[in-house]
């Protein structure tokens, strides 16, 4: 036979079984039966590797096709062969130990659906919310008063669920004013000043938003809307013309161009705006007349995925079509807010439209089991684009909208105040709370609010690495589980992206100091130590807190490269704080404050992490309120127009300091030495701030490095070198701040011997 015979028949002769229902490793040839040689190639690794080891996609996320291709080769000639092999996920091997009472309180003559997940004790010490199969899916009429027992079972299971509805005549909705403390808007421009890593981010991401090319990033829309691509080049990665998420980062980079216009103020950077919106509208436009889409649709692929969605198809056949939506729903938003571009609202209202229709379409039992699927239901934050919508609309089915997309198996278990994050997607959750509270704020329902509170508390106080981030691998993990998860992947940045967001969110109702000192924590040691420096557009996916890695810094449209394009242009964004004439100074980065009437104007500066001097030029008076850090609890020294102050701060953690007309100097020196954090669950495994600052060791050790540090002598052990490092001498190890990193490898946690 000759070399091309031979490859033919082996191909031809290939087999490996069962290709439908996989459960088992498969047996993958590496030698033909007529001596050619074979190597393999899958489409997914982690789930089958090419030596054919298979591990089956957990409980939840569905069974699984990946594609496997055999390259057969003898002598020069080649063959290839795919198969599509269906990976079933796992059977449900949860051990039940209790089922949370669940009692409800319903108003009689209404309809009502019971949550569709039940909190759970497994055998095995977690807490979760798992699937209810309810009699009668879940919905209920109570005609009278009295109470009833619905039953179900635990999905996949025998477990009996017992639901205590109690209708009543007259129940509290739980309505409340939802008036927040603090101004959402106010009336001022806040501008970064020269000298610190915020304003070189800034302008880092500045200068790469100016040499995008715009008709790039309309690519994929024009391309399936039909119309001139313009010669653009395809877009790469995540939005690659075969992407199914194809259009997330064009939502992404609407919401820097407008952001950025609101921080630098660039004329150059609102013109790309306008033009990507007008560019966009004509896509929408063309996708009604010239595609058969729903008015109103805009996306860079056609109606399929939300069809596919509404029958359940799992990814990877399709893939979040809703989060892509918001991030589009987003960028128009922000265009519109920042930059006034009217247009940019029309697109989102009748985009809007589009989602109403489509979801009131569907009962309420099939948006639960959308939103619950892997994947394919992660709808980011579209509660919170179509609650901002009504916010601007007045239309009550763009809030009706945004309540579809309430998920009762985070909700629920929120509002029972029980922490189930454990095993659940960090990011796909987050901006789902930030929802709650634009919910709150648009219908002034508390559940809203507490269980966004409660969420907030759960993650920060149980959940969170010492920079602040949260998450393994996108993945919560049990409560206080921090030691035991130092990896390479830890730490997603989209997660604390839309973690400052909710703090946001909460700390105008709640001017309160944890908020501020979280969000520090989290601004200075996770968002500006996520991107490179340089005008790369380049940012981290995950930020490794397992020793001797570095930072891997991508450009490959995935979300956090999307969320990285943002985010270093809301550094000003949380600096300060109004609630009448009190003006609150929650961060110490050099900026200057100008009201719009110019009736104060206010310049912070700094000088280490601790010296603090703010300037406020005032037309009327006003009353400075500055935070008290968490890393300084020892000492302050303040002085006013050079008057020693002996000011205390208040139940919130505020210092009060009253500015007449005129010229105002305040002086802070807040007291500043390198201090240790431990983690919860691993004896003597701390990492050492400086200030705000998480330092890191400059070090290529795999291992983590044992240092004999305990707090009484910290001090004495490492010393200041030079404004914001520290150099342990004993060993010559140089300490710096994370977010001063760039190439170099690291560790942030140590052993304390």
């Amino acid at each position: 036979m000759t070399a091309r015979e031979i490859v033919d028949m082996d191909k031809e002769a290939l087999y490996i079984g069962n290709t439908r229902t996989v459960e088992f490793d498969l047996n993958l040839p590496v030698k033909g039966i007529n001596g050619s040689d074979i190597r393999w190639v899958t489409g997914h690794d982690r789930i089958i590797s090419t030596d054919g080891k298979v591990t089956r996609p957990k409980f939840g996320m569905g069974s699984r096709i990946v594609k496997l291709t055999a390259m057969i080769s003898f002598e020069q000639e080649e063959a290839v062969r795919e198969f599509d092999v269906r990976v079933l996920e796992e059977e449900n091997k949860i051990k039940i130990k209790t089922v949370h009472p669940m009692h409800l309180v319903v108003c009689v003559g209404s309809k009502f659906y019971l949550p569709s997940a039940a909190i759970v004790d497994t055998e095995d010490g977690r807490t979760i919310a798992h699937e209810v199969d309810w009699d009668g899916n879940g919905e209920i009429y109570c005609e009278k008063s009295g109470t009833v027992c619905v039953k179900g079972f635990i999905s996949g299971t025998k477990v009996p669920v017992c639901a205590e509805v109690e209708a009543k005549v007259n129940v509290d909705l739980g309505i409340v004013e939802q008036k927040t403390k603090i101004e959402d808007k106010p009336k001022w421009k806040v501008q970064l000043n020269e000298g610190s890593l915020f304003y070189r981010a800034q302008g880092w991401f500045e200068e790469f938003l100016l040499s995008v090319n715009d008709d790039q990033m309309l690519y994929s829309f024009r391309d399936v809307a039909g119309l001139d691509k313009k010669g653009a080049p395809e877009m790469i990665g995540w939005d690659a013309p075969d992407s199914k998420l194809r259009g997330h980062t064009t939502g992404h980079y609407l919401s820097a161009l407008a952001l950025c216009f609101h921080a630098a103020g660039n004329i150059k950077i609102a013109d790309k705006a306008r033009y990507m919106v007008r560019s966009l509208r004509e896509c929408q436009l063309s996708l009604v007349r010239n595609c058969g889409c729903k008015k109103g649709f805009l996306s860079a692929y056609l109606e399929e995925q939300f069809d596919k969605l509404e029958q359940y198809v799992r990814y990877p056949e399709i893939w979040a079509p809703y989060y892509t939506l918001h991030k589009i729903l987003a960028g128009l938003l922000d265009c519109h807010e920042f930059i006034e571009d009217r247009t940019a609202i029309q697109m989102a209202d009748e985009l809007g439209e589009w989602v109403y229709n489509r979801l009131s379409a569907c009962s309420h039992q099939q948006r639960n089991k959308m939103w619950s699927l892997y994947i394919a239901g992660e709808f980011g934050g579209m509660n919170d684009v179509m609650a901002r919508l009504y916010a601007l609309t007045g239309k009550t089915h763009h809030l009706e909208a945004a309540k579809f997309f309430d998920n009762d198996q985070l909700f629920y278990p929120m509002k029972e105040k029980a922490d189930v994050l454990d095993g659940i997607h960090a990011n796909q959750h987050i901006p789902q709370i930030v929802g709650c509270m634009k919910l709150f704020e648009a219908t002034g329902e508390k559940r809203y609010h507490d269980i966004a509170e409660f969420f907030w508390k759960t993650v920060t106080e149980d959940h969170t690495y010492v920079i602040g981030g949260t998450g393994e691998g996108e993945m919560f993990h049990a409560p206080g589980n921090i030691g035991r998860q130092l990896t390479k992947n830890t730490a997603e940045s989209c997660a604390s992206y839309n973690m400052l967001k909710l703090t946001q969110e909460l700390y105008k109702y709640h001017p309160d100091v944890s908020y501020a000192d979280y969000y520090e924590r989290t601004l200075y040691n996770h968002i500006a130590a996520s991107c490179e420096h340089e005008p790369t557009g380049g940012s981290i996916y995950f930020m490794p807190m397992a020793p001797g890695y570095h930072k891997d810094f991508e450009d490959e449209n995935s979300c956090c490269h999307g969320s990285g394009l943002e985010s270093h242009f809301k550094y000003a964004d949380a600096i300060y704080a109004k609630a009448g004439r009190e003006i609150f100074v929650n961060l110490f980065i050099p900026s200057v404050l100008k009201s719009e009437d110019d009736s104060v104007i206010m310049t912070t500066e700094t000088a280490m992490p601790s010296k603090i001097h703010i300037e406020v030029a005032s037309k009327t008076g006003c009353v400075l309120k500055v935070r008290r850090p968490f890393w300084s609890r020892l000492s302050s020294s303040i002085t006013v127009n050079g008057i020693h102050q002996n000011a205390k701060p208040d139940a919130h953690g505020y210092f009060s300091i009253p500015c007449a007309e005129g010229n105002t100097h305040v002086f802070l020196d807040f007291e500043c030495r390198p201090y240790m954090e431990a983690v919860p669950d691993v004896e003597n495994l701390v990492s050492i701030m400086y200030g705000p600052y998480v330092m890191a060791a400059l070090t290529e050790e795999s291992e983590f490095l044992e240092l004999p540090l305990y707090e009484k002598s910290l001090g004495d052990e490492l010393k200041p070198e030079g404004e914001l490092s520290l150099i342990y001498e004993k060993a010559g190890i140089r300490f710096v701040p994370l977010s001063q990193i760039c190439h170099e490898t690291y560790q942030v946690y140590f052993n304390a011997v």
